[in-house]
């Protein structure tokens, strides 16, 4: 897999991680073994990019152990400020936004840690999709609920707890939009379909593909593949996609980490419906007193379509092929003011030649000349590519 740099819009995949879970209903009934008939992983691997046009609805559990460090406690840190700092880019709650953006594209010690407060843990989700401009899914955290919502070229962000609202249009949406629609300061959890892709993506000779035993999955009767990496120099053991035996949709997706019993990440149906959902459930219109802030896609849609394009000066250096790929990020490709952060300190520890955030998925190494380096891989690996450096 290639990593890739972080952006301030962030894709839920890039960080894999954002809503990934085991719920223990689904590992009950994902021990019910079935018979189908016998498909070769070439057969599994069409079935489910013959699914992409499939409408479905249906709930979700997910959870994400990936050994992160604790949170750091520094004063002022929480969740990100429901009200603006300069008053741009938000309202009075009245729906019409002011002119202008809240994003400063600086780094927000604040975003990020609210954003691995929902990292780690296990959620629970409810997606409709009605392909290929419609989707919606809400995330419930006890009494509160995030809702992200594509209706055609309005994209939706609402967070119940700070009842806030961000607001994105796009009149021209590229074909991949729903990985990337989620607006605001959170990441858009993603579907056991869209974690797969991830997966599936990054397929070449360095994976062995191999189809395990039958399994149930929401009831339904479902083909299990198996992704596991022909190398020792990467922190993933494997990844595990069960697929809808009728509509080829991947409906669960667990990936191991080595060294680590229970697994990182795991994102699975406990029920699922493949039929077009009600189109109401798309519509979406703030709630009363919320804050509403819009955000200007242009720039961001501009930077999709050059990195598709291969035009993208800002694409990180990568080292390696596979599993081990290794990707170089200088300054320029960083949020301001990121390296020199408190909280990156006490969010990494001393190594020789620089820090460490270590997860039991992804491996960041912040060298003392200001490299840093990303990968799914030890950190013996990232340390010999910064010394080829």
């Amino acid at each position: 897999m290639k990593p890739v740099a972080a952006k301030k819009w962030i894709p839920a995949v890039a960080a894999p991680a954002l809503i990934a879970a085991v719920a223990l209903g689904a590992a009950a009934s994902a021990s019910e073994r079935v018979k189908l008939d016998p498909k070769s992983p070439q057969d599994i691997l069409l079935m489910i990019e013959n699914s992409k046009d499939t409408d479905f609805s249906g709930n979700l559990t997910a959870t994400v152990d990936l050994g992160l460090p604790q949170l750091p406690d520094v004063g002022g840190y929480g969740p990100p400020d429901t009200g603006p700092s300069d008053g741009t880019g938000s309202s009075d709650g009245t729906g019409t936004p002011d002119n202008g953006s809240s994003d400063s594209g600086e780094f927000d010690a604040d975003k990020l840690t609210h954003m691995l407060s929902m990292v780690s843990g296990t959620h629970e989700a409810r997606v409709y999709a009605d392909k290929p401009d419609k989707l919606r899914l809400q995330v419930m955290d006890g009494m509160d609920e995030q809702d992200f919502i594509r209706n055609g070229s309005a994209l939706w962000h609402y967070d119940s707890a700070t009842n806030t609202v961000d607001k994105a249009t796009v009149t021209d949406m590229p074909k991949d939009a729903n990985h990337h629609s989620g607006c605001g300061d959170n990441a858009e959890p993603m579907t056991p379909g869209e974690v797969a892709d991830k997966f599936l993506a990054a397929i070449d000779p360095s994976t062995a593909v191999e189809v395990k035993e039958d399994v149930q999955i929401a009831g339904r009767d479902a083909y299990s593949l198996e992704l596991t990496p022909r190398t020792d120099d990467t922190l993933v053991a494997g990844v595990s996609i069960g697929v809808d035996a009728q509509t080829g949709v991947p409906l669960g997706i667990t990936v191991d980490a080595v060294d680590q019993e229970e697994p990182a990440i795991s994102v699975e149906f406990t029920d699922f419906t493949p039929e077009t959902p009600d189109a109401a459930r798309f519509d979406f219109t703030p709630p009363e007193g919320a804050t509403v802030r819009e955000h200007d896609m242009s720039e961001h849609m501009m930077h999709h379509d050059m990195k598709r394009d291969g035009m993208d000066g800002n694409k990180p250096e990568t080292v390696g092929t596979g599993w081990e790929t290794v990707a170089l990020l200088d300054e320029e490709q960083l949020p301001a003011g990121l390296l020199d952060s408190e909280v990156l300190d006490q969010l990494t520890t001393p190594v020789e030649g620089g820090r460490l955030l270590h997860t039991s998925l992804l491996n960041i190494l912040v060298t003392d000349d200001g490299q840093v380096l990303i990968g799914s891989v030890p950190e013996a690996r990232l340390q010999a590519v910064a010394d080829e450096q």
